[in-house]
């Protein structure tokens, strides 16, 4: 093999591997927690403590009445050891980002395996306390780190969602946008409060959190997280349904979610109505091929909701009726939809906040039977009673009337 071989070889074993196996896959980091029931989010922030932006990021936080994880850098706390006591007599909980801010993959293994060490030697001494967590520097992981955070005991953990604070294009509007706009029960949101990501989120941050107050959120330590855990293999189908089928499925039909509060269930893409011919509420028939609205289900959020019981589940459909309300009377192009239509095994739930149910044909039940109890099994839902679906409907009308 010649020397260019050997430098691809151990170039792919040293970055590549880590990215692919901790970063991308997730696998042994913790990415997200359970948190549907309740609107659970993990609130981490990096780089910190900055004497110039983290007392107004606490400030903030103390205002809303919400306590977070705080990622933080060694040298950063030796520096400022009166904000890591006020941060601790606050509630918030003291994370390692390392000794120095620096990617993982520009230093020796060496040098980022001592840094490591370093950056927890100086947390303990100043709080006192042994940190639980460790997230590196662009959450770009290297063998040399995981092995000092192996020694340490230390869980490594990443995200589902960057607020994108540090971006030159994402002002305090753009990032409360992205992140009311994008966050889901159990999310891990990482935003900074140094540099120029602590200058954007200190003007972001207390709107960001009265928003997501409102959508029915409860940010929170990550050690607070319900169902906080590490990924593992049997995640990776998943991950890679999500990153292919349903994102070809999404782009086709023009999916969109309603994701107007932790709550929402409802996904929805134009089209007609297939038929058969059905009664509205008011009595007038809607025929097969009349503007309609398709509704499809967040499948994750309803395989968390079922695990937490039927009565959860109706819950998170009965508030979600008044986003599809909302919906209706908001997007252009819903704007001529006689009816809001599905197929779902979830008919228990449905018929009490206003759906109304049509037998399927015999083959077609089955094989979206089958099909539904699959994506059920692979989100990670608790098993369901074999229930065969049905086509389920209500028309604009009784929507409009019972939720508008």
């Amino acid at each position: 093999m010649n020397p260019l071989a050997w430098l691809a070889l151990g170039s792919a074993a040293y970055w590549g591997v880590p990215y692919t196996v901790w970063q991308w896959w997730g696998l042994g980091v913790v990415q997200r927690g359970l948190g549907s029931a309740r609107g659970e989010l993990g609130l981490t922030f990096d780089d910190g403590p900055d004497p110039q932006t983290t007392p107004q990021i606490l400030d903030a936080l103390k205002e809303a009445g919400v306590r977070a994880t705080f990622f933080t850098l060694g040298k950063r706390v030796e520096e400022n050891p009166q904000l890591v006591a006020r941060l601790l007599s606050e509630g918030h909980e003291l994370a390692l980002h390392g000794y120095r801010h620096r990617h993982g993959w520009l230093r020796l293994p060496s040098e980022a395996y001592g840094d490591v060490l370093a950056g927890a030697k100086a947390l303990e001494k100043v709080s006192g306390r042994k940190p639980l967590f460790f997230r590196p520097p662009h959450g770009a992981y290297t063998w040399a780190q995981m092995a000092a955070a192996g020694k340490l005991g230390l869980k490594p953990v990443h995200w589902t969602l960057e607020a994108h604070d540090w971006h030159p294009r994402y002002g305090p509007p753009d990032v409360l946008k992205r992140v009311a706009e994008l966050a889901t029960p159990g999310d891990i949101i990482v935003m900074h409060d140094a540099g120029p990501g602590g200058r954007t989120s200190v003007k972001a941050l207390p709107q960001l959190l009265a928003e997501l107050d409102s959508r029915g959120f409860n940010p929170k330590p990550l050690a607070e997280l319900r169902g906080l855990r590490e990924g593992a293999w049997r995640d990776l189908p998943k991950r890679a349904w999500v990153a292919t089928v349903d994102r070809f499925f999404d782009g086709v039909y023009h999916v969109e979610e309603l994701n107007y509060s932790a709550h929402s269930v409802f996904r929805v893409a134009p089209g007609k109505f297939p038929g058969p011919a059905v009664k509205a509420a008011d009595g007038r028939t809607i025929e097969p091929g009349a503007p309609a609205a398709e509704l499809h289900l967040h499948s994750e959020r309803m395989a968390r909701a079922g695990e937490a019981g039927s009565l959860t589940a109706f819950r998170f459909f009965k508030r979600s009726m008044s986003d599809l309300a909302r919906a209706a009377q908001e997007k252009p192009y819903l704007a001529q939809a006689q009816v809001f239509w599905g197929v779902s095994l979830f008919q228990e739930v449905l018929e009490p906040v206003g759906f109304q149910m049509v037998e399927l044909p015999p083959a077609r039940r089955k094989f979206l039977g089958a099909y539904m109890h699959f994506l059920h099994k692979m989100y990670g839902g608790t098993p369901l009673k074999r229930v065969w679906p049905k086509l389920v409907y209500i028309d604009r009308g009784a929507l409009l009337e019972r939720y508008g």
